[in-house]
């Protein structure tokens, strides 16, 4: 299975709405949008067509409305802090946030998102929100989805905090592709900018 990359680089320190300057200390908001339908986004990603991109916002921004908007979809958001610029940034959002983009990440068809949900899921485990409860047949919908793929992933089923069941599809990634996809899972979460 083809690994592709997420890799949405790191968004200048200025606001997507107003372009005002974002300073160390300062609250604003971070969103992940989708590009599928455009063309690259000029920015420091390594990866062009990166169908990813993070912008920042300052809340006054934010709080007027000045937010993503067609031909872009705005997948999740979260509110942050500017890190000061000799401190180490914060590596994650909170939990919600990570669960709120796990579960968004369920209907979707790309290779990518399945990828990404996995390692998503993975990372949910460690931080015991998710349980692995066992690896059953794929139910048939999915076998469907997913016939192109060699090999077919497999279901695994877990329990999310609060009893609710999900099934999360394995895609058989190396370990090395698992590395590749949390690095750009950093990327993407991470309260840097």
């Amino acid at each position: 299975m083809q690994n592709q990359s997420w890799d949405v680089g790191k968004v200048g320190g200025q606001c997507a709405g107003c372009a005002a300057e974002l300073p160390p200390g300062a609250a604003c908001w971070a969103a992940l949008v989708e590009t599928r339908s455009l063309p690259p986004v000029p920015s420091e990603s390594k990866t062009p067509g990166s169908p990813w991109q993070r912008m920042n916002f300052c809340p006054e921004c934010w709080n007027t409305g000045k937010r993503p908007t067609s031909p872009v979809e705005m997948f999740s958001f979260w509110k942050t802090v500017v890190p000061e610029s000799h401190k180490k940034a914060k590596t994650f959002v909170d939990d919600s946030v990570l669960l709120d983009l796990f579960n968004r990440l369920a209907e979707r068809e790309q290779i990518m998102d399945l990828q990404f949900r996995f390692v998503l899921a993975l990372l949910l485990m460690r931080k015991r929100l998710l349980k692995y409860e066992g690896t059953s047949a794929m139910p048939a919908e999915l076998r469907t989805k997913f016939a192109h793929l060699t090999p077919p992933p497999e279901a695994w089923n877990m329990t999310q905090r609060g009893g609710i069941a999900v099934v999360v599809l394995n895609p058989h990634l190396t370990a090395e592709q698992i590395g590749e996809v949390s690095q750009q899972l950093l990327g993407i979460l991470a309260e840097e900018i």
